[in-house]
């Protein structure tokens, strides 16, 4: 840090019913947050692993680095850390059974502390398995707070999603303090946090502030709160950087812990808010709003396969001109043309067996596996669509569901008739483009 003193406060207008601010009993002491915990443990088959939780800073390369450290229960043959996809940062064995990962400042360190997972891969030359993978969590964390018990500080610091400039970045801490006070102050060498809001205060650290609060993480802030009269209430904690998650497997690691997509709830919070809004930090975390900031209602909210009746009506006077020329002897009939779409943002892909089981619910539809499959190229040689006047309803069905690629399947058998002989004809055609599913059911026949 570098050897000056600053300050930022936020200031409010005077209490209305007093600008006294009474005394606070003074409470010295350290913690007993989950962030005081010092080590974390996991174990996989008969191997133990554990790291330190509490992250330090060190010269490394020419500049500094946040070092992590873990100790093993075997001698270690060989580690590898990285990200999904990308070696990341720099692993090292120190000693037979210990480890230290090694995140340069900059953007590595960013780029863990804003949320992103770290996987450590271990190899041991005893014990079984012989290799497991580690995932890891490190974020920003207070603790040692020594003081007044007036002023609470959040342990968390989270990342948010805030747009601005040239990153959409930002760590957000909490803090409030009790009884009547105008303003909360926070002081240290350097990485100082903006203050806003009152009683209850939001902290905002940019990366390079964030940076120098944490490093070294001996130096603690100094928090005062009070009024027009002075301070009246003052306390400290440290912030540093912590692993917060620990866990093992022997199995690959992208499967057992695969990147989340994007969160339904955080979704509908994202695209609820009001035009113009710059800061995310009620809807999630960052990484859980930048998921949802590229992914599409269809990723978010996937449904399962159905179709929903649509009206074709419109319809009824294109089969009313094919059916002309039916006679009692020989007959030629389009009973019904029925109109549905496909989910606009299905689960599985939309295929035309899938149509067709689904409006075999009705047991009069043959199976898909009695029936024949073209694309617009062979429908005209088609029962529906063969001559001129399947031409004219091909055509009309065209205008109502948008045309484009078609997906055909079609199906005919004799049916029972007394001194005559009946066919009936089912036809289904599926226009992707538009999701609209066409049903026809017709029969032909003639007199014996």
């Amino acid at each position: 840090m570098q050897l000056r003193t600053l300050a930022l406060a936020s200031f409010a207008a005077l209490a209305a019913c007093t600008n006294a601010t009474p005394e606070t009993p003074q409470e010295t002491g350290v913690s007993t947050a989950a962030a005081t915990a010092t080590r974390l443990y996991a174990s996989v088959g008969d191997n133990e692993l554990s790291f330190e939780t509490l992250g330090t800073f060190e010269e490394r390369d020419g500049v500094r680095a946040l070092i992590i450290r873990a100790t093993a229960n075997r001698y270690l043959s060989d580690v590898l850390s990285f990200v999904p996809d990308d070696a990341f940062g720099d692993a090292h064995i120190i000693s037979e059974r210990r480890l230290e990962i090694v995140l340069h400042e900059g953007h590595e360190l960013n780029t863990v502390l804003s949320g992103l997972p770290l996987f450590v891969r271990v190899g041991t030359f005893t014990g079984t398995p012989r290799s497991y993978t580690a995932r890891i969590v490190i974020a920003p964390r207070f603790f040692d707070f020594r003081g007044d018990s007036g002023i609470w500080i959040d342990e968390a610091v989270n990342p948010i999603y805030v747009v601005q400039g040239n990153t959409n970045l930002l760590y957000r801490g909490r803090a409030s303090v009790s009884g009547y006070v105008d303003w909360l102050s926070v002081t240290a060498p350097d990485g100082i946090p903006q203050v806003y809001g009152r009683p209850n205060y939001r902290l905002d650290w940019s990366y390079p502030a964030l940076h120098q609060a944490i490093d070294p993480h001996t130096v603690p802030l100094t928090f005062s709160a009070g009024a027009d009269d002075g301070v009246a209430m003052q306390k400290t904690a440290r912030l540093v950087a912590r692993v917060t998650e620990f866990a093992l497997t022997d199995g690959d690691a992208y499967d057992v812990w695969p990147s989340p997509g994007c969160d339904p709830t955080v979704y509908n919070c994202y695209h609820s808010q009001p035009a113009g809004t710059t800061d995310f930090g009620q809807c999630g975390t960052y990484r859980q709003v930048q998921r949802c900031t590229y992914a599409s209602a269809c990723e978010v909210f996937p449904q399962p396969f159905s179709l929903t009746a649509a009206d074709a009506s419109s319809l009824e006077p294109a089969r009313a001109a094919w059916n002309e020329g039916s006679t009692p002897l020989s007959w030629y009939e389009i009973s019904s043309i029925a109109a549905s779409t496909t989910p606009e943002c299905p689960a599985q892909p939309v295929t035309l067996q899938a149509i067709v089981e689904h409006l075999g619910a009705d047991p009069s539809l043959p199976a898909f596996t009695d029936g024949t499959v073209t694309d617009r190229a062979g429908l005209a040689q088609s029962y529906f669509f063969s001559g001129s006047k399947g031409a004219a309803l091909l055509s009309q069905l065209d205008a109502y569901t948008g045309g484009g690629d078609v997906q055909a399947w079609f199906s005919g058998a004799e049916v029972a008739c007394h001194n005559c002989h009946d066919f009936k004809e089912w036809g289904v055609l599926y226009y992707p483009a538009s999701r609209k599913v066409i049903v026809l059911d017709g029969h032909h026949g003639y007199d014996s």
